[in-house]
């Protein structure tokens, strides 16, 4: 819902506001002389990019050197359905590491949002920091599929099969799975689930390669396809069809305006004229 969002937003800036005062207090003659909230700190690692309701980690990492760290996150959407956790309270860590399992919305969707990160200073005195998580863009699922043959008379392990996609000079990699084993002449199949967003509209190049040069493609291991609607060309076709059309027009035209008439009057007066030509021969 709409209003959830702004609720969420208005929320995020009183926070930060709070936090930006809450550290012009610790920096007081008053405050702890050991230590200050301007010297903790908090890094957020969040993917730019999800697919509908895929499950992914919301990374905290707070400084070091403090003690019964603690991490509050709170998320939004315009259309939240699906989306967890709304909010995520009072888990505390004592080497300031979290990863947050969050679940995205079933909808494309932008996923907003903000930590509060705190701890204890060594005198006890509790620090904190607001930060807005940056948005994290939700999009349709899009799944690729190939097939992987291990060739060698022994199992293989620990092999990397990495999704390449090539649009003109442009190429990105999609996605990289990873499989334990393959067992001795035998075949994978092998796949990964995409957002949308990172597959460029139009006609791509998909390239699937392996880490090992004894494991391959079965097929081809580059492969062309068109995502989103192709282009349609008929309108061309309609256009020669109008432009020729106008030109045998034209034609016709020119020929009728280069073909003079006589007047009805001026013919039968040549007709009479003729006629005494003859009788005077």
């Amino acid at each position: 819902m709409k209003y959830k969002l702004l609720i969420t937003l208005f929320t995020i800036f009183a926070l930060i506001a709070l936090s930006g005062v809450a550290s012009l207090g610790n920096n007081m003659p008053n405050a702890s002389p050991s230590t200050s909230s301007s010297a903790f700190s908090a890094t957020i690692h969040e993917p730019h990019y999800v697919y509908e309701n895929q499950t992914f980690q919301l990374n905290v990492t707070e400084s070091a050197g403090y003690h019964n760290y603690s991490v509050s996150a709170y998320l939004g959407a315009v259309n939240d359905t699906g989306l967890s956790p709304l909010s995520y309270y009072n888990h505390h860590s004592t080497n300031g590491t979290f990863s947050i399992s969050v679940t995205a919305p079933s909808e494309s969707e932008n996923i907003h949002g903000y930590i509060n990160a705190s701890a204890e200073n060594s005198t006890g005195f509790r620090v904190s920091h607001v930060y807005a998580i940056s948005p994290i863009n939700v999009s349709a699922p899009i799944t690729f599929n190939s097939t992987i043959n291990n060739t060698d008379p022994v199992p293989i392990k620990n092999i990397t099969v990495t999704y390449t996609i090539s649009h003109g000079a442009s190429s990105v990699v999609i996605g990289v799975s990873h499989i334990n084993e393959i067992g001795a002449n035998s075949t994978y199949k092998d796949n990964i689930t995409v957002p949308a967003a990172l597959v460029y509209k139009g006609k791509d190049t998909l390239t699937v390669t392996t880490n090992n040069p004894v494991i391959t493609i079965a097929g081809k291991s580059t492969v062309t396809f068109y995502y989103g609607h192709k282009p349609n060309y008929d309108w061309i076709y309609y256009i020669a069809a109008v432009a020729v059309a106008f030109a045998v027009f034209l034609v016709l035209a020119s020929s009728k305006r280069n073909t003079v008439k006589v007047p009805k009057w001026k013919r039968s007066k040549s007709s009479k004229k003729a006629q005494k030509v003859q009788k005077a021969k």
